[in-house]
């Protein structure tokens, strides 16, 4: 398995479809497999290694999952609590006016926390091609703004913008991706008092040692924080940190984004994969409870609600920020059903499968990578090799 894991990335780094990459595989707590080949920076001649930090992009929505869980053991709120009772502005929410998902308009569900934690809210992330999704914009547009002229733009500040985008779907009929993790977010640090990041490094972080993980990356390691890739002429070239509000941020920035907004190391994160797959973290103390653990792992979503994921997904149901395996001869991934996980937008990967205690981890730092061929290649062989 190393071999063919370790050729796997050298071929990778060596036909130029990555600078550089990390990989941890891990069974019942214990490490098969650590390697990284290729340059953190290449223009600055530092290697890749398991204490690159990394952006994490939307690997940040399943700690984000996990501090929900965290929230409900504690009562802060459940499931069914609705949006409202934490942000007003939600309790009078408008309707996209040229959304094809939505097919009556009386009666709308209000928002609730499984609406968010399953992204079946209708708060789409940014772009331009119906007013939902533009009204998203503008809501990153004004922290852009705000940012600019030196303003503080907070987390909670962002949840309430987003009260004014249409939804594009009624709640809990489609699932669309977009801002609900940041809202999460922002929910947990009304209901808690506490700053979302002090929230997450008090209940996750601290117990699990995972030291090189925030939303800014100190001076004192600058030095380890990958170089950002993008593709341009069919060729990987260095480009800035620039999307969803998210950039290099060396000071703890106002708005802790709950979805994108998290750096990492592989290592790090390998302490979070592993606990997920155990229960466990590295003092025998439990996280999240065994109801809370049940429920951010089990499928959610029937066949009607099923039918908006995206194809890469196809073999695999949805939970809590992370796909669920529940038919695996359906999917690319040939791990096994009850596997789950996520990916970012930067290439940053993990499954695990609590069944067989494994675990597996791939990172790379490349705009727009999600689930990488080299990351999927990996968790089949894994999964050949150790089921």
């Amino acid at each position: 398995m190393y071999n063919k894991i370790h050729r796997i990335m050298s071929d990778s780094a060596n036909n130029g479809t990555s600078i550089g990459s990390s990989c941890l595989v891990f069974q019942h707590g214990s490490e098969l497999f650590g390697n990284s080949v290729g340059f953190a920076d290449k223009s600055r001649n530092i290697p890749m290694s398991t204490d690159t930090v990394c952006r994490l992009f939307s690997l940040s929505k399943p700690i984000t999952a996990t501090a929900a869980m965290i929230a409900m053991d504690q009562g802060l709120f459940g499931p069914e609590t609705q949006l409202a009772e934490f942000f007003p502005e939600f309790s009078h929410i408008s309707l996209s006016s040229d959304s094809t998902e939505i097919k009556q308009r009386d009666n709308v569900p209000p928002i609730t926390i499984e609406h968010l934690l399953n992204m079946t809210a209708g708060l789409p992330y940014p772009s331009d091609w119906c007013d939902s999704v533009r009204a998203s914009g503008d809501v990153y547009m004004k922290m852009l703004n705000c940012r600019a002229k030196g303003e503080t733009y907070t987390t909670e500040q962002f949840a309430r913008d987003c009260a004014s985008i249409p939804l594009y779907n009624i709640p809990d009929d489609y699932w669309f991706y977009g801002v609900e993790a940041d809202i999460i977010g922002a929910v947990i640090e009304r209901s808690s008092g506490m700053r979302y990041s002090e929230f997450l490094k008090k209940h996750i972080f601290e117990p699990l040692e995972m030291t090189d993980t925030d939303f800014y990356v100190p001076e004192s390691k600058r030095d380890r924080l990958a170089a950002l890739y993008s593709w341009s002429d069919n060729r990987l070239v260095q480009t800035e940190c620039s999307h969803l509000g998210i950039e290099d941020f060396s000071d703890l920035p106002a708005f802790e984004s709950g979805g994108a907004g998290i750096f990492s190391t592989i290592n790090d994160y390998s302490k979070f994969a592993n606990m997920l797959c155990t229960h466990e973290c590295h003092n025998n103390i439990r996280l999240i409870s065994e109801k809370a653990f049940q429920y951010m792992t089990s499928p959610k979503f029937n066949s009607h609600q099923l039918r908006s994921m995206w194809d890469r997904l196809n073999g695999y149901n949805y939970s809590c920020f992370m796909r669920i395996m529940t038919d695996v001869e359906k999917s690319r991934i040939h791990s096994a059903n009850g596997e789950f996980g996520w990916d970012g937008w930067t290439g940053t990967y993990f499954c695990v499968h609590p069944e067989s205690g494994i675990t597996v981890l791939y990172f790379t730092q490349i705009c727009g990578a999600s689930t990488t061929d080299q990351a999927a290649e990996i968790v089949n062989t894994v999964f050949k090799e150790l089921l």
